[in-house]
């Protein structure tokens, strides 16, 4: 029986169709296999070192934008990789096709598509389908398969009933029997220490080694063994491996020293798991599912960049029955960029805070436990049995509504509507429970990390920024100063488009109008800030909430008084009348009367509402008196219209009035 087995990219589609191979070779002594990857990705070297023969197609993940170059780039991908796979299934002659998903199986199943048709290939379909939402692939090749497995029943309602089973996620055998002493005495690790075993997927992640490094002199005072898996990850922006030895050369630590141990990669993954006290890695499907048959605690750290934020939900979930902690990447200001990173220190103190508490440790272990299924690969094994004789599986009786999508909105807007109204409906940022917040300042935090610079009508880093006030997230007021003040040019497309820096006005004034105001921010480098912008910005809107911004949040002083003063020479009228607004808030220099004269007959009505605003401010706070502004008035009266409807000026104006001509002194007039 020939079996060809596809879907690569990561390990979470990997390993499965590994684990289901291996299933296999022990029931069946006439199987034959075959696996169709990537050259360039995981299974290129982990799938030969299983055994197992491998071919190779060109393939590229689908790109969700609507840029014309990287879809026609797909499109060439796709169909000198579908010509391949057609070959390799001409060539091979397989009897069941096993796809576990990712962008490599796609050539492979469109291939025999389009040879069944021709009635050139006669292979029967098995895909694997381990989210409880399916990817885009899998929903539209499961239309040329005969069986569908899905881990989660609500992943059936996307396919055809009929073909669907619900087999849960294969884990590899080596997990459901772990021997903690044996792997101990194997890697030679004392059976009283505590071990901590970090890794970030297949191909590793930056953001975990990097914050394993910060945290690895606290985690060797504390007397822990730390085994680090890098991965192999090698590209333009990052080297595992050799950034990680840099890293550690300078810190004066070896790779084999007794406490510390950093691997490439671990073809024994289960080994390292048995031994470690606690784990830090990512939420992916796979990883969860064997940190949960084998029971062991977990600290997660969330990829920010899954599709639909699915990892996010997988760490909650596991959170929520208290199997393990999550620890979420955090927006930081890096070069003139937003990066996503995970803060060392909060990892070290998180994991030292979790090893001083066995009791903890013991019940998370036991939480963990009661969420897989371990016979996953005995019930595929079966629906592939099913297949090869032919037979017609019942089908799928979904009698549970449909499972509520339990995330956040994808649209920006929509989501910052729905945080604020959270909000609201818990009374409040201090009324919130702590794993909630920390999850939607999380969200925050992605929005911000965003690098496109066409904010309109998306809005990732504006919406962002929004959230920052709506959530009081004090702690990233730094980085909306970093994006307020720095003047990083932009290129050539983003200038012709009408942008000026890397972060552009409309993200600038963003910052001043939500972020700064919203959080109440008082400290001396915001008001450093505000004036900066005030004097040089080149956007008038952020010129504009500076000033407006000043007014608001600090109390007179010579500077702020004189830049407001200054401002009032602007060449944008918005920016003239907020310095007004500001002045008329805060100012207690009766002097400011003769810089308002000028503006008394402005072509601009709304100058010269403000200014009368300003006056009635300065009566009304005794800076000026009433027998100060009798020569002035009539002045400002002939700016007052004598038509209908009347402006909101011609009321300032009479108030005005009232107020100079009163005999009385200003408080009796008032009564």
């Amino acid at each position: 029986m020939k079996y060809l087995l596809t879907g690569g990219g990561t390990g979470g589609h990997v390993y499965p169709a590994l684990a289901i191979a291996n299933e296999i070779r022990q029931t069946r002594a006439d199987a034959e296999f075959l696996y169709v990857g990537h050259r360039d990705r995981l299974d290129a070297w982990v799938v030969p070192e299983q055994g197992y023969r491998i071919r190779f197609v060109r393939a590229r993940s689908f790109p969700r934008t609507r840029s014309l170059v990287p879809l026609l780039l797909f499109a060439i991908a796709l169909a000198i990789g579908v010509v391949q796979g057609a070959l390799i299934l001409l060539r091979y002659r397989p009897q069941i096709i096993i796809s576990t998903g990712g962008f490599v199986s796609a050539p492979v199943l469109f291939a025999h598509g389009v040879l069944a048709k021709v009635g050139l290939s006669r292979a029967r379909v098995f895909i694997y389908e381990p989210n409880a939402y399916p990817g885009l692939l899998n929903q539209v090749t499961g239309r040329l398969a005969q069986r569908i497995g899905v881990a989660f029943e609500q992943a059936g309602r996307w396919f055809d009933a009929k073909k669907v089973a619900v087999v849960g996620y294969p884990v590899r055998r080596s997990f459901l029997n772990l021997d903690r002493q044996a792997a101990r005495e194997k890697l030679g690790i004392d059976q009283g220490r505590k071990v901590v075993l970090a890794f970030g997927g297949s191909g590793g992640a930056k953001a975990i080694n990097e914050a394993v490094l910060t945290a690895l002199p606290r985690w060797r005072a504390a007397g822990l063994v730390v085994i680090h898996v890098t991965g192999r990850y090698k590209g333009p922006d990052y080297d595992a491996v050799a950034e990680t030895d840099a890293a550690l050369a300078e810190m004066g630590i070896e790779g084999e020293d007794d406490w510390y141990r950093r691997l490439d990669y671990a073809d024994e993954i289960a080994d390292l798991i048995a031994v470690a006290d606690l784990v830090i890695c990512r939420s992916g499907a796979g990883t969860l599912t064997e940190m949960a048959v084998s029971g062991t605690p977990t600290l997660i750290v969330p990829l920010p960049t899954s599709a639909e934020d699915h990892q996010a939900l997988n760490a909650r979930e596991m959170e929520r029955i208290g199997a393990a902690q999550v620890l979420y990447q955090e927006a930081f200001w890096d070069n003139a960029c937003i990066h996503s990173g995970l803060d060392g220190e909060k990892l070290a103190q998180q994991v030292l805070a979790l090893c001083a508490d066995e009791e903890r440790l013991q019940a998370m272990s036991a939480a963990a436990k009661t969420m897989p299924k371990t016979n996953s690969l005995e019930l595929i094994t079966a629906e592939l049995d099913g297949l090869v004789a032919g037979q017609e599986p019942p089908p799928l009786r979904l009698e549970s509504p449909p499972a509520p999508k339990s995330g956040l909105p994808l649209a920006p807007n929509a989501l910052l509507r729905w945080v604020q109204a959270r909000v609201q409906e818990v009374g409040g940022v201090e009324a919130m429970e702590r794993g909630e917040l920390a999850y939607l300042r999380y969200q925050a935090d992605r929005l911000l990390t965003s690098e496109g610079w066409c904010e309109i009508p998306l809005g990732w880093r504006n919406v962002g920024i929004k959230l920052v006030a709506v959530l009081d997230y004090q702690e990233r007021l730094p980085l909306l100063l970093h994006i307020l003040t720095d003047r990083t040019p932009t290129g050539w497309m983003h200038r012709l488009c009408g942008g000026d820096f890397r972060h552009g006005g409309i993200i600038r004034r963003n910052v001043v109008e939500h972020g700064l105001r919203g959080l109440g921010a008082t400290d001396a480098q915001t008001r450093a800030a505000l004036l900066n912008a005030l004097e040089a910005d080149p956007y008038f809107e952020v010129r504009a909430w500076a000033a407006r911004a000043l007014g608001e949040l600090f109390d007179v002083d010579g500077e702020i008084e004189s830049t407001l003063f200054a401002a009032l020479d602007d060449s944008s009228p918005e920016v003239i009348v907020q310095a007004l607004s500001a002045l008329g808030k805060i100012s207690r220099n009766p002097d400011l009367l003769a810089r308002l004269r000028r503006f008394y007959l402005h072509s601009n009505w709304q100058i010269r509402e403000q200014v009368v605003l300003v006056l009635i401010e300065f009566l009304q706070r005794g800076v000026l008196e009433p027998t100060q502004l009798e020569r002035d008035l009539d002045q400002v009266l002939i700016s007052m219209p004598y038509f209908k409807p009347e402006f909101p000026l011609g009321t300032h104006l009479r108030r005005l009035a009232d107020l100079v001509r009163a005999d009385q002194p200003l408080a009796a007039s008032q009564q």
